[in-house]
């Protein structure tokens, strides 16, 4: 029924998307998606390694002694989390402000995103490198973001000399800033434009945070980013998305419990990280599930799980964006996480963002018990 009910509202609703501008900043990655080779058995066939348990016991074992395998590169992609959010707000047909670093020209990679969106400012900086190791169970990502140290409160202050990120925020109705975990000043740049930006604005846009993976990142960098999250909510409801790793370790430094997993266990995580953040929303996404926590209790949804993704990279990003933007259309908290989970759903299957056509088909297949 709830399935039902969200196709008929994304059927009515889903014109107003294009009314709705969404300015997104400020990461761009181009990925380098790989596989390990398990067994190579031809010239031009190979079995990858097939979850991330097998290539940790492979790699605890060479300890002392050393190891090597083949690795295949599957391609060269647009990524981050700020290009893929927005690329899965641009294919539900949500104007677009892209303010990320994807060079000066910008990469190649980024050509079909950058034709999505409306407008797109490079902020004079370099994408970042991700080697994306990919496996059945999840990936592994390593990052190279040394540059992104001069991402500070006086670049940010030159690079937005021209108006043009105040023009856009003025004029938008959701606000979405990612990828804090890779920024080392991100604090003090979220604190600069809440001073010198939304202070100035005379509407109160939605704003989306995730922090992509916090691990390295000391407990009193967290405990700062979550003080910092209160300057949002004075200009908006502020949304905070996370998935159960990095959640755990938000409650790590705040000396909280962790969530076990269990539904209810990670809706108490998600509402005591809520209050002590003292925002709007706080939401958990989970491989099966997504649970989100507002002033009003915490409520979970599972998702259409698919056992062999396509693609697995982005794919919170694309929760993210079907998120987002249930919240644009005024969608309840049930519809705004089951949109992202068949936002994600159906990016894991095709491998690309879908448009609300398609995402309302896909849940029509999924409600009917028609997926694969």
């Amino acid at each position: 029924m709830k399935l039902a009910r969200l196709a008929e509202h994304l059927e009515t609703q889903s014109s107003l998307a294009g009314s709705a501008p969404v300015v997104a900043g400020f990461d761009a990655f181009v990925d380098e998606v790989i596989h390990v080779v398990g067994t190579r058995t031809a010239p031009d066939a190979y079995v990858p390694v097939g979850t991330i348990a097998e290539f940790g016991r492979w790699a605890t074992a060479s300890a002392g002694r050393s190891g090597l395998r083949e690795y295949v590169v599957l391609g060269r992609a647009a990524g981050g989390c700020t290009v893929n959010t927005g690329d899965g707000l641009a294919a539900f047909g949500f104007p677009v402000d892209a303010f990320a670093g994807m060079g000066t020209p910008p990469d190649p990679a980024f050509d079909e995103y950058r034709a999505r969106c409306r407008s797109v400012h490079p902020l004079g900086m370099e994408a970042g490198r991700s080697l994306v190791y990919e496996f059945q169970d999840g990936k592994l990502m390593f990052c190279s973001v040394s540059h992104f140290a001069r991402f500070t409160p006086g670049y940010l202050a030159e690079e937005m000399a021209d108006g043009s990120y105040r023009r856009a925020c003025a004029a938008a109705a959701g606000i979405v800033l990612t990828s804090w975990s890779v920024y080392p000043h991100m604090t003090e740049c979220w604190k600069f434009l809440q001073r010198e930006i939304f202070s100035g604005l005379k509407h109160r846009p939605k704003i989306f945070l995730d922090l992509a993976d916090p691990a390295s990142r000391a407990p009193g960098d967290l405990l700062g980013m979550l003080d910092a999250l209160r300057g949002f909510e004075k200009v908006g409801p502020t949304t905070l998305s996370l998935n159960g790793n990095e959640a755990n370790q938000i409650a790590r430094a705040l000396g909280m419990a962790e969530a076990t997993g269990e539904p209810h266990d990670v809706e108490r995580l998600a509402a005591a990280l809520r209050e002590r953040a003292q925002i709007s929303e706080v939401g958990i996404h989970l491989t099966q599930s997504a649970i989100g926590a507002t002033a009003a209790g915490a409520v979970t949804v599972k998702g259409p799980f698919c056992a062999s993704p396509r693609k697995s990279v982005g794919a919170g990003d694309r929760f993210n964006a079907g998120w987002l933007a249930g919240g644009l259309l005024g969608l309840p908290a049930d519809e705004r996480l089951l949109l992202g989970v068949a936002a994600s759903g159906f990016f894991v299957r095709a491998a690309r963002s879908g448009t609300f056509p398609e995402i309302v088909d896909f849940i029509r297949r999924w409600a009917d018990g028609r997926l694969e």
